[in-house]
């Protein structure tokens, strides 16, 4: 301990009761001086170059409250101190501003190497472990709540954090993928976790995705209108009105057109109607038996032509990306499986079969050598950055009808597997994750700002990435209650003063020694050399500096690591099945999926049942147990059949 080195004494011996209560004493002055003389006194006390009668005149003086004559002492001994010592000096009070290993360990940010690994926890930075500067210990983001990731540009938001906890964290996903560098580095792995889903206009292997196909009501159309019409910051009037107008023709086409003919073409077809057909149409509302549609009907009758061409051609402009052909053909049907329902379901299912099992869920490597496949399934929204601004519409489309049905379908599931009386208080499991990359490119979308707020206890996580603040604001007014409302909060490599002069705020300033004040990290240093490869997290009310990752490019063990699974476990990418399928996405013969479980496909079967009565109202369906029929996947190789082990995960990503 630090006061036998300032006062002698102690040995290996145990103390006795009159030491100890010294110490005591000791300890409880120290704490009384404040942490910034505190430290100070540890550096002079402990550091050989200071002779003893220097450091009993410091002692002296501050016992006796003379602090100017102090820091003329310390004053004089800088001159005396080893480099090290005259370094920590010059910043003393900085470290007790910055949150302690013991702090992260009890807040979960450092998971102990005993521990159960949480299923959810993703690896996001690393620190030194105290006193052993050649060991690191990793930083993790687990739990309830979601994740904001503020950085420049080529800062390397992607190659330092989305692609290695892509590689690792088994949960559904969906991620927008602005490069494609997600899908390249990732969908092999992922492809273990559950199935893979590529949605990417204008590339012949695209899934294809009809948002018309999710909507079955009115609620539903509202929704997709609201994310179709990109609020243009001029009167509200023109946003509300093409909002209206764009609800009531998408439910038009749900309720009039045929199966095969509800797609977005469609409705944009209604946009730009000859004056036979538009007649034809109002007549066709006002004779609807829905009553919103005959007053749809009403209020085309009798508006002014000069008012529905200026709302039509606003809807007209904003849709235009949705009558060319790469996104028209890849969004005028659906994959099948490509449902979020249908996702959540199946993912569900596999982890409450495994929890009654005695398993952790997910994909394992057999006895024999083969893989089980996971249920969790990664759908990757790959649009080239060149092309974000002209897809922003479609994209705020497929990311928010996604989250909308996670938010919905998750809070059924939970009230489902809540009557299970079969399930154990507590198994391993994880959230759905949506990765927003270039998350205010999209513009405003109310649905993310409504999210961050409610949805922590559904088991759904955000993790939204932006520039800067500055961009931040220009597209959420609300942008201060979206900051606080994401519960871990990363910075790095600021190159604007604002962003930095926020950061800086936050932390704080600290007292020095000599009487002032200064900043924890003052906008100058987190913009500059000192910080290039560290990170500031904000989390559970601590300040944490932390390294980065090196990116994935540079990367050299996380590469190897890479390699070697892929000769391990193959780096095939399983895809769902095409109209015509093409040999290099038939699925192989060796794929042991839960698909051919029929115990399985039986829990699926009264799952799915169970949720249709809840959404109709009718009463739940009984829930038998499974009994063990021989026909469950093989149990996940580990060192005890009784204690269920994660699969293997990437080593430290410092790799």
């Amino acid at each position: 301990m630090v006061w036998k080195k300032l006062f002698g004494g102690g040995g290996e011996k145990e103390p006795s009761p009159r030491e100890i209560e010294r110490n005591r004493r000791i300890d409880r002055w120290l704490d009384a001086m404040g942490p910034e003389w505190a430290e100070a006194y540890m550096i002079i006390g402990t550091d050989p170059a200071i002779d003893r009668v220097f450091f009993e005149s410091l002692h002296y003086k501050l016992r006796d409250g003379e602090i100017e004559e102090a820091r003329k002492h310390l004053r004089v001994c800088m001159r005396f101190l080893t480099d090290e010592s005259r370094e920590k000096l010059r910043n003393v009070g900085q470290a007790q501003r910055w949150a302690t290993f013991d702090q992260m360990a009890e807040a979960g940010i450092v998971i102990s190497s005993n521990a159960t690994f949480p299923m959810d926890a993703l690896q996001i930075a690393k620190q030194p472990v105290p006193d052993r500067p050649d060991l690191e210990f990793p930083l993790y983001f687990r739990g309830e709540g979601h994740l904001l990731t503020v950085a420049p540009t080529g800062a390397g938001k992607g190659q330092r954090l989305i692609l290695p906890v892509l590689l690792d964290f088994e949960g559904p996903t969906v991620v927008l993928d602005p490069k494609g560098e997600n899908y390249e580095h990732t969908a092999w792995r992922r492809s273990l976790y559950g199935q893979v889903f590529k949605w990417a206009p204008g590339v012949p292997d695209s899934d294809c995705y009809n948002p018309l196909d999710r909507v079955t009501g009115w609620d539903e159309a509202r929704l997709l209108a609201e994310l179709l019409v990109i609020p243009q910051g001029k009167e509200p009037f023109w946003d509300e009105a093409a909002r209206d107008l764009l609800t009531g023709l998408i439910f038009y086409v749900i309720r009039t057109r045929p199966e095969g003919q509800r797609n977005m073409r469609a409705v944009c077809r209604l946009l730009t109607p000859s004056k036979a057909d538009f007649a034809a149409m109002v007549e066709d509302l006002q004779g609807s038996d829905d009553e919103r549609l005959k007053e749809l009907g009403n209020i085309l009758e009798t508006q002014s032509e000069a008012l529905r061409a200026s709302i039509s051609t606003t809807l007209r402009t904003q849709l235009a990306i949705w009558r060319s052909d790469d996104v028209a053909n890849v969004t005028s049907s659906t994959t099948p499986g490509w449902t979020v329902e249908d996702i959540l379901v199946r993912d569900n299912i596999s982890v409450t079969f495994a929890a009654k099992t005695g398993r952790a869920p997910g994909w394992h490597q057999r006895d024999d050598g083969g893989v089980t496949r996971g249920s969790a399934a990664t759908v990757y929204l790959v649009v080239p950055p060149e092309k974000m601004a002209a897809m922003r519409s479609v994209l705020r489309v497929m990311l928010g009808q996604h989250l909308s049905e996670a938010i919905r379908v998750r809070k059924m599931i939970d009230a489902v597997n809540a009557e299970d009386d079969s399930l154990p208080a507590e198994y391993l499991d994880w959230p759905m994750m949506f990765v927003f990359d270039e998350m205010p490119q999209l513009g405003y979308m109310r649905i993310i700002e409504d999210a961050v707020a409610i949805t922590r206890s559904y088991r759904v996580r955000l993790w939204l990435f932006a520039q800067d603040l500055a961009q931040l604001e220009e597209v959420y007014p609300k942008w201060r209650s979206l900051v606080a409302n994401c519960r871990g909060q990363i910075f790095f490599r600021p190159n604007d003063t604002r962003t930095a002069e926020h950061v800086a705020e936050r932390l704080g300033r600290r007292k020095d020694i000599w009487g002032g004040e200064d900043w924890v990290a003052s906008p100058q240093q987190l913009m500059g050399p000192e910080f290039r490869d560290d990170c500031v997290i904000f989390q559970d009310g601590l300040s944490i500096r932390a390294n980065l990752y090196p990116p994935y490019y540079a990367n050299e063990k996380l590469k190897e690591w890479v390699a070697q699974k892929k000769r391990e476990l193959g780096d095939t990418v399983y895809r769902a099945p095409r109209p015509v399928l093409t040999p290099e996405f038939e699925p192989d013969e060796d794929d042991a999926d839960l698909k051919d479980d029929p115990e399985y496909q039986a829990e699926l079967a009264a799952l799915q049942a169970r949720m249709r009565g809840r959404k109709n109202g009718s009463p739940p369906i009984p829930k038998a147990a499974p009994e063990d029929n021989g026909s469950r996947p093989p149990e996940r190789p580990s060192g005890s059949s009784e204690t269920p082990r994660r699969p293997p995960a990437p080593p430290s990503f410092d790799k």
